[in-house]
């Protein structure tokens, strides 16, 4: 008997000691392994509701390798950046927390509590793989260019080098970051931490909400991924229901009729007029400035672009805060004005009463957008007796034409950096500075000093408008249509398309 009762004692004792030691396993506060988030995402539904957007299976979705607009659009739904661009074209903070720019170097230090889909923290290590893929990228390699190394610094801080100083550098680190070593193949789906994941449900491809998102989790737990690939009409899929939104950047000047809800998406691409210093008209200033007054921006926008555009006579991007919020850019008159325009040239013998001017305008003939805009250049300037010659020639061809100087005028558009670096315009070897007579030119000049930060962005617009290198005309938007189904206002920046996502609230779902 006394055996049995101390069998039962010991075994009585035993229990107590398991019950301690999983009371203490369970009250931990030690953090998970790996980095890892503590597993409370199980407790939350994926919300429900779908939306079906296009892709096309011709292009890769890892963003380190895709090409088209088409997939690129897709990337702020599954990945974030350290800065993000807003629809004023400023950088706001997404994964990075503060940030220093002292000279040639860009400290940046990342927000606490980071973590990607899988659970896994986010880190420096993962920014500077990021920005290592991102360089060499075909959609990132320009935005990056002036960023010569990256490296982790210390209190997870990434230390960025410029090679020229820039005011704007922030806007260059809109690079998508993803986990470390998932992204080396453009077969492959790199783990990101945006308000979406990939997932694949049997042979189709979808994106479902991330529940471990450090934000807001959308109210559409499901993104359905449809193919478009070959399809000429997809705006007419948003018309008939099957699919619920696409974008264009409508480089390809189509814009035809849709039966849905569209709204403009403000676009950095700058439409301007190439000015040939060497003419012995052209080089003057004045007679720059004319053409430029004479020319009917408002009239272009709509009836060329049939409102998919904003009129600038700045090279900056009007809808950029840090330009349309300076003194310069509210002195500036976006409408023509044909009596300045008749006064400068009726100073040196020309205008309506004056001696006939003649030049050549080239214009590449596979865009209507062009076409259009260089025949109401030309019918503006009839009115001050400056004939134009338009002269359609393919894009090889114009640009080689360009490139050797046998032009008067040019008509063209170029995608301008999100750190609005002109360089292409201002440097000898810019692609855009063909024509420009840079012995007798101080916008330059001006330009490196408010790069810099030595000058201010009124000085350089006040050198620009007296010299006017060449003319901006300009700047294109993109057209982003939608489902009547949708309830909440879009919000919609290049770059981050879909940007208020986690707001969107359909009256039915699919």
């Amino acid at each position: 008997m006394k055996a049995l009762t101390s069998v039962k004692k010991i075994i009585a004792l035993l229990t107590v000691f398991i019950l301690i030691l999983t009371f203490i396993s369970c009250g931990s506060n030690e953090p998970p392994e790996n980095g890892a988030e503590e597993e409370t995402t199980a407790e939350i539904p994926l919300p429900g509701g779908s939306i079906s957007i296009p892709y096309t299976t011709g292009d890769s979705l890892n963003p380190f390798f895709m090409k088209t607009v088409l997939n690129s659009s897709l990337i702020s739904l599954v990945y974030r950046s350290l800065y993000k661009i807003n629809t004023s074209f400023m950088p706001e903070n997404d994964l990075a927390a503060s940030e220093n720019l002292t000279g040639l170097t860009l400290k940046v230090y990342l927000a606490d509590d980071l973590f990607f889909s899988d659970g896994t923290a986010l880190t420096a290590a993962d920014v500077v793989y990021s920005f290592e893929k991102a360089k060499d990228s075909y959609l990132y390699e320009n935005t990056l260019s002036n960023i010569v190394s990256c490296k982790e610094g210390e209190g997870n801080s990434i230390i960025f080098t410029l090679s020229q100083a820039d005011v704007n550098a922030l806007s260059s680190l809109i690079f998508p970051v993803v986990r470390q070593n998932t992204a080396e193949t453009e077969d492959l789906l790199p783990t990101g931490n945006g308000c979406y994941q990939f997932s694949q449900d049997g042979i189709r491809l979808t994106l479902k909400a991330n529940l471990k998102v450090s934000g807001e989790i959308p109210h559409v737990g499901t993104v359905r991924l449809t193919d478009v690939k070959g399809n000429t009409t997809p705006e007419n899929l948003v018309s008939t229901g099957e699919i619920d939104f696409y974008y264009s950047d409508l480089s390809d000047s189509d814009i035809t009729g849709v039966n849905s809800l569209v709204t403009n998406v403000y676009l950095n691409s700058l439409v301007y007029l190439g000015v040939n210093h060497d003419n012995v008209n052209l080089v003057l200033a004045s007679f720059r400035q004319a053409i430029s007054c004479a020319i009917n921006r408002p009239g272009i926008v709509e009836n060329a672009y049939r409102g998919f555009a904003r009129s600038t006579v700045s090279p900056f991007n009007i809808s950029w805060e840090k330009y349309s919020s300076s003194p310069s850019a509210a002195a500036i008159s976006l409408g023509e004005d044909n009596v300045k325009a008749s006064s400068l040239l009726s100073a040196r013998g020309f205008g309506a009463n004056g001696q006939e001017m003649n030049f050549t305008l080239l214009c590449n003939e596979g865009s209507s957008f062009m076409r259009n805009t260089a025949s109401l250049i030309a019918e503006a300037l009839a009115e001050h007796n400056i004939n134009i010659t338009v002269k359609l020639l393919n894009s090889d061809s114009l640009r080689e034409a360009v490139e050797a100087g046998n032009f008067d005028l040019y008509l063209a558009e170029i995608k301008v950096s999100p750190t609005m670096d002109l360089s292409q315009f201002f440097s000898a070897y810019g692609e855009a500075s063909y024509g420009i007579n840079f012995e007798n030119c101080i916008s330059d000049d001006a330009y490196a000093d408010y790069v810099s930060g030595d000058g201010t962005i009124d000085e350089f617009i006040d050198a620009f408008s007296q010299e006017m290198p060449f003319i901006p005309i300009l700047y294109r938007n993109g057209r982003l249509c939608y489902t009547r189904r949708l309830s909440s206002e879009v919000v919609a920046a290049e770059g981050n398309i879909f940007g208020n996502i986690p707001e969107w609230v359909f009256a039915e779902s699919n």
